[in-house]
């Protein structure tokens, strides 16, 4: 997919850019997971076996 940008936005939040919520096929209500892997961040959709937000 190559390089995309994003811009942090107020309270910490991001856009994910259009072209991951595409390939991610993600929707509204979707969720992401953050992963920090040998120094790379790694953005993934959540499974449906995760666990939820405590």
């Amino acid at each position: 997919m190559g390089l995309l940008q994003t811009t942090k936005l107020n309270s910490n939040l991001t856009t994910v850019p259009e072209a991951v919520r595409n390939y991610l096929e993600l929707e509204s209500n979707s969720r992401i997971e953050w992963h920090v892997e040998d120094g790379l961040v790694v953005v993934r959709k959540q499974s449906d076996t995760s666990e939820p937000d405590r």
